[in-house]
């Protein structure tokens, strides 16, 4: 019950339409029910999984909900001062008065506490089992009769009534305090006097002589002498006097009033038990305490809440200008040798880009022939009850003569975002993935749609200068994400540098691509990951080399970025690609305990491990979330050069994975449709892009040129394995 979170969500929506504002509900491994006044969140233990009873939770939630609006915070933090005897009959009582209300405002809830009753009496929460309960105190009495409804019945005593009446017409708490004290009084004396009573509740003894209880007796038993009276004329006496003397306090000369706060003290201290002979507790409210605390998982994990923090786009994106502007100025002060390495870089980029048009002129083809497909698919066609002359001639043999109209379904205008992972670990693999980026940005460009490529990294303050002495101040005035003291902490190194965009001019495009094709060469060829070349590579600006992996950082800046992509180009629909070859960084959330995240109006588990393969991690769960809240699909791309590194985190059977195993063998990935994203595709990182387009043989041979040029474009179609499968996922 208390562990699923769709059901906590549940009950949190329930705690906020019965406050009637925008209270939370957390669980966690606490010893009793709590209300942050301040913060407005009520904290609920967390009960054993077996204990499920929809009834008796939601009795639970509208009860402390109805504390949280009705008893007030600063009178019930004054009760610490009062004795253990005091606070459990103030708890009953008050329990009857905030039930009350909740039930008026809210009659709906009325079932569930009769049904929650009958299950926690059923149950023995009470410890009624085997026992008379018509024998018990007054305070046992009451709690049951009000925590019942009034369905048990109870024959009380004439004076009894008369408390009974009055716990009935407690407005205020400041009323159940003055009723507690009679009533505590009562109970005391009754309890002395009759021995048997006394077994009905839990009572500790004191050294004190009772004198001044006993003097308070006295002034009980002078009202049993007029048993002749009515139980209605006895509450009106009863009522009268409080208000005499009330109006009497008020009117008072000083000396009066000082004299009465003496014996007022003098009264309290009786019923605390400092001059008294015992001490007493309700027997049935302390058998509740203790049954609810049976029902605790000890075994639960202390939580940690926290929400999103807030993100400011301008410090942590890097704009496409910005982002040529950087290297341009680095490239400045390059020698001539140097600038003659970067023209052969540039030289190798446009080569590159020129040899994979044709490939990728072909799959946008592929890619309008299979969207045109799955349009027609969807044609509708109906009758409009209009004669179409030209099928007139056949009304005798046929009844389809009516004039038809073909309905297209509504096209959606469709939006692209890709984040590629620019941490240490993508050197081993870097330029093969960048080439397939470089491939998927050309296409977009194709097509025609709006698009945004950014790499995400954590060098915005400087790469492996945090010995700085400037290094704190820059992070303290270019934060991107803004706290609050319940924000999960992201790296506020974070950076998002957009690489590409459908914006932007050909001839950015082209600088662009320069640069992001230079950068992977220059780690490829400087940590000797299957690239070498007859020049030296020159080196890239220091704020942008290889860092850690701040995916989930990221994701959460999606959040904006996506809201603000789709009001600026109008898209319904939006796919969001990750390039990546780990897990996330960790985030910190400043606390103990398993991270529950607020995602929209609810608090969702996260507390699984952090990598791609555990379902409650904290970046399946954010990809979740986004999907849902944007109408994303999502799309995941994990770079893996052996398939031994992935049989750690794949949960399937060995027939499965030996499946996987081969098919990402030979077609160099294969897919998972069991994580966060749409779909997760796993892909072997040597897989080199290929614009060979066939052997060139002396031949004049129609077919063998056509075999030939068949397989040329074959392997140039099987190398591009992320652009492949990106549109068939898109299309």
């Amino acid at each position: 019950m208390i562990r699923n979170d769709k059901n906590i969500n549940n009950k949190s929506t329930l705690a906020k339409l019965l406050a009637t504002e925008n209270i939370e509900i957390q669980e966690n491994a606490v010893k009793t029910a709590s209300f942050d006044v301040v913060n407005r969140i009520l904290t609920l233990p967390i009960f054993k999984e077996e204990n499920k009873s929809k009834h008796v939770y939601d009795m639970l939630v509208g009860h402390e909900v109805s504390h949280a609006l009705h008893t007030p915070a600063e009178s019930w933090k004054d009760m610490a001062n009062r004795s253990d005897e005091f606070r459990s009959f103030v708890n009953v009582i008050e329990d009857v008065r905030i039930d009350k209300l909740i039930q008026k405002k809210y009659p709906g809830l009325t079932e569930d506490y009769l049904k929650g009753f009958e299950k926690m009496y059923k149950d023995n929460f009470f410890g009624t089992d085997g026992k008379d309960i018509s024998t018990y105190g007054l305070i046992d009495k009451i709690n049951l009769y009000y925590k019942s409804s009034k369905t048990l019945n109870f024959n009380f005593n004439a004076k009894e009534n008369i408390f009974v009446k009055l716990v009935d017409n407690c407005k205020t708490f400041e009323d159940v305090i003055k009723l507690t004290e009679e009533i505590l009084g009562y109970c005391k004396e009754e309890a002395k006097n009759n021995p048997e009573l006394k077994k009905t509740y839990i009572v500790s003894k004191d050294k004190s002589d009772g004198s001044k209880l006993k003097s308070e007796g006295e002034g009980e038993d002078g009202d049993n002498k007029k048993s002749d009276k009515s139980v209605e004329e006895k509450l009106e006496e009863f009522i009268s006097e409080k208000i005499k003397k009330a109006e009497q306090n008020k009117n008072d000369n000083t000396e009066q009033n000082e004299n009465d706060n003496k014996e007022d003290k003098t009264i309290s201290s009786g019923l605390n038990g400092s001059d008294g002979e015992f001490k007493l507790r309700s027997l049935t409210e302390e058998a509740m305490d203790n049954a609810l605390d049976k029902m605790k998982d000890e075994s639960a994990k202390k939580r940690s809440y926290r929400v999103m923090p807030k993100v400011s786009l301008d410090k942590l994106i890097r704009s496409n200008k910005e982002y040529i502007k950087d290297f341009a100025v680095h490239d400045s002060s390059m020698t001539d040798n140097e600038k003659i390495e970067l023209n052969k870089c540039a030289d190798k980029t446009m080569q590159f880009l020129k040899d994979s048009s044709p490939v990728v002129n072909y799959l946008v083809k592929e890619f309008e022939m299979k969207k045109n497909a799955k349009m027609h698919a969807r044609v509708l066609q109906s009758k409009t009850g209009v004669i179409d002359p030209q099928k007139l001639y056949s009304y005798k043999f046929s009844e389809d003569i009516f004039k038809k109209i073909t309905s297209l379904p509504n096209q959606k205008n469709h939006g692209m975002i890709f984040l590629l992972d620019w941490s240490a670990s993508m050197s081993h693999h870097i330029l093969p993935v960048v080439e397939q980026l470089l491939n998927l940005a050309m296409f977009c460009r194709k097509i025609n749609i709006p698009f945004s490529v950014y790499k995400f990294l954590n060098n915005k303050n400087g790469a492996n200068r945090r010995w700085d002495p400037g290094y704190k101040e820059n992070v303290k005035v270019n934060k991107p994400f803004i706290y609050s003291s319940k924000s999960l902490c992201a790296d506020q190194d974070t950076q998002l540098v957009q690489l590409f965009s459908h914006r932007q001019s050909k001839l950015d495009f082209y600088r662009s691509a320069k640069i992001l094709h230079r950068s992977a060469l220059y780690f490829s060829s400087r940590y000797g990951y299957g690239y070498r070349e007859n020049y030296r590579v020159p080196s890239i600006s220091r704020e942008y080399y290889l860092s850690s992996t701040p995916l989930n950082d990221s994701l959460i800046a999606m959040d904006t970025i996506i809201k603000k992509f789709k009001l600026d180009y109008k898209t319904d629909k939006l796919s969001l690609v990750t390039l990546t070859d780990g897990s996330s960084d960790y985030m910190n959330h400043s606390g103990d305990g398993d991270l529950h995240l607020k995602l929209g109006q609810s608090y969702v588990d996260c507390s699984g491990w952090r990598g791609h393969g555990a379902k409650t991690s904290l970046t399946n769960r954010l990809l979740k979330y986004l999907k849902k809240k944007h109408n994303l699909q999502t799309i995941g791309f994990y770079i893996v050069k052996k398939f031994q590194v992935l049989r750690h985190s794949l949960s399937l059977s060995y027939e499965k994975q030996e499946l996987a195993r081969k098919m990402f063998l030979k077609q160099k990935f294969f897919p998972d449709y069991n994580t966060g994203y749409d779909v997760y595709f796993y892909c072997k990182s040597d897989t080199k892009v290929v614009n060979d387009l066939y052997e060139a043989k002396d031949t004049t041979n129609k077919s063998q040129l056509k075999r030939m040029f068949m397989s040329g474009m074959k392997k140039r179609l099987d190398s591009r394995v992320l652009l492949q499968n990106f549109i068939k996922s898109v299309a």
